[in-house]
């Protein structure tokens, strides 16, 4: 599992002062981004070198429980599924012990064209090795 911490602000709260449903999806992002970045994937180079790049395919999402300004939130990635092109993940919010947001997100990788593009073996390699022993590798 993939760890990101984070802090609800001010400016993600609504007028209610819960976190804004909006910004769950943001939360999940960054901790997507830490977790791609802690593969050894640089995903401006990616981009810029390999004109290939990662996109949100599709994302399924409960809200629980409502977040407040000032919690410190626990975002957990879990890997559901691995393709050659896509693949899905779990991701929970937590305060404490108390799951407060859970979704699944299909991610996918494009080529400048806008086609999906296999992920290379070394990528493959390294988000197994991250999961091991919990998942079932790819062809198996």
């Amino acid at each position: 599992m993939f760890q990101y911490n984070c802090e609800v602000f001010y400016e993600d709260t609504d007028m209610g002062g819960r976190v804004y449903h909006a910004n769950y999806l943001k939360f999940i992002e960054r901790a997507r981004s830490k977790f791609i970045d802690s593969l050894n994937v640089d995903q401006r180079l990616l981009l810029l070198e390999e004109k290939k790049f990662f996109i949100v395919k599709n994302i399924t999402a409960d809200y629980l429980s409502p977040a407040y300004f000032g919690d410190k939130l626990i975002v957990c990635t879990n890997l559901v599924e691995l393709k050659r092109a896509s693949m899905m993940l779990k991701q929970e919010i937590m305060r404490d012990d108390e799951k407060l947001f859970e979704c699944n997100v299909r991610l996918a990788m494009l080529n400048s064209t806008g086609k999906p593009e296999r992920f290379s073996a070394d990528l493959v390699r390294n988000i197994e090795t991250f999961f091991e022993p919990t998942q079932k590798k790819i062809g198996e």
